[in-house]
């Protein structure tokens, strides 16, 4: 017998993410759009759920990012023709994004092809996304193996796009607190920007400079490493946790010649 409570927690996930569901025993029917257009998928969570962390707030997480996996796969248009463009013509649509490493599950979980992921930390891995007309494919690892070019070649050219989107957003201070400030783009990817940020932001950033990304929407920092700024940003990345439906990290990062580490003060 299937655990029910991970199963309504699955269900409820589903459905925090605009899709339709409809339970049938311990499997899924989930869609995307509608009518004719709707993209739709069968959702058996049997080998996900075999492999979910025992601790609640992890499972959450874990729970999060698959439902976010399956998410993205749904938001491909039928009869998309992105799969078959070559690197060329997709390098200029490419973004980086960051997630759970549990992403990927929810991907092979509707999808013939699995995605192409890469380590950042932890269980976070960066996934790549191909902004459509209108929808997203997320880049899977047969489509790389097709292009035939390198991991630097790609990464490269979808840290060109995000860079290119970052470097004019203003940051802004969170309402109601007096250190942390919030680098907002409003396209999903603030995350992400913690790839380009210590390029975009040079001049604003030291050895003080901290920040953390708790929802793959946000990317929150502060300027000093001292008490009261530390505190205030663990007590802003612990509220959003709670409160999004996406939790990513509670960890808090610096920058080390220019990469994002996670920092131990």
């Amino acid at each position: 017998m299937m655990d029910e409570a991970t199963l309504n927690q699955i269900d409820e996930a589903l459905r925090e993410r605009n899709l339709s569901v409809v339970r049938v025993e311990d499997t899924f029917n989930v869609s995307q759009g509608e009518g004719i257009m709707a993209q739709k998928a069968h959702l058996d969570p049997k080998p996900f759920m075999a492999q979910l962390s025992e601790n609640d707030g992890t499972r959450r997480r874990e729970i999060a990012g698959y439902v976010r996996g399956v998410k993205h796969v749904l938001l491909e248009p039928r009869h998309s023709k992105a799969g078959e463009w070559n690197f060329v013509g997709t390098v200029g649509r490419l973004m980086p994004a960051l997630e759970v490493s549990t992403f990927a599950d929810g991907v092979d979980a509707v999808s013939e092809e699995p995605a192409w992921t890469l380590d950042f930390c932890g269980d976070l891995r960066w996934v790549y996304l191909i902004h459509l007309d209108r929808g997203i494919r997320v880049l899977t690892a047969p489509q790389v193996e097709r292009w035939g070019v390198t991991e630097d070649r790609i990464t490269a050219g979808a840290r060109s796009l995000l860079f290119h989107k970052t470097r004019n957003i203003t940051p802004r201070k969170i309402e109601n607190r007096e250190y942390v400030h919030r680098l907002h783009g409003g396209d999903g990817h603030d995350a992400a920007r913690a790839l380009v940020v210590a390029d975009a932001y040079y001049t604003d950033i030291d050895s003080g400079f901290r920040f953390a990304l708790p929802s793959p929407d946000h990317f929150i920092f502060v300027r000093n490493a001292d008490e009261e700024s530390l505190q205030e940003l663990r007590a802003v990345t612990d509220e959003i946790l709670s409160e999004t439906g996406s939790p990513l990290s509670g960890d808090i990062f610096r920058f080390e010649t220019g990469k994002p580490v996670i920092a131990e003060d």
